[in-house]
């Protein structure tokens, strides 16, 4: 917030903040974090979440927008049947659902042909029912694993004692 004051900085995001920590931080912040970072994809869609920020006016941004490459999520028959209907990848049409689903994705890749191939989303859109089908792959399935206590020692690894 003192960044934010000082002209440092435009706007306060959070990462991995889905436990009861969240509201901690949320009441006492008096800038309400315009991003929160988490792992989400078709089968984890964080919409419990997406709701408990909503009306902060927080978006959520995708880590893992692609299931960490998940071989059964991306070959999922929806996104095959919808990939031969708009002539685009299985990937496209997930990164397609994540932007219309109002969703900050940034998909990791060092390959440049599937660099430009993440940006060629936006000359089609999903239609109600197929963003409902894909909706409903939802599974509360995470592909990472490390519980909050977990995230505390191995960060303490990282911090300087006082």
């Amino acid at each position: 917030e003192k960044a934010v004051a000082q002209d440092k900085v435009r706007a306060i995001g959070l990462s991995n903040f889905e436990s009861e920590r969240l509201e901690e931080v949320l009441a006492a912040a008096k800038i309400k974090p315009a991003v929160l970072q988490v792992e989400c994809h078709p089968y984890y869609q964080q919409k419990a979440l997406k709701a408990r920020v909503a009306p902060f006016g927080t978006a959520i941004e995708c880590w893992f927008p692609l299931g960490h490459g998940d071989k059964e999520l991306i070959g999922e028959p929806i996104f095959t049947e919808l990939g031969q209907k708009y002539g685009k990848s299985s990937v496209q049409i997930i990164l397609r659902w994540h932007i219309q689903e109002g969703n900050i994705i940034f998909p990791k890749s060092t390959n440049p042909a599937h660099i430009k191939a993440n940006f060629d989303i936006f000359d089609f859109a999903l239609t109600d029912e197929e963003m409902n089908r894909i909706r409903e792959l939802d599974k509360g399935v995470r592909y990472f694993n490390m519980s909050l206590s977990e995230q505390e020692e191995h960060l303490r690894q990282f911090t300087p004692e006082d």
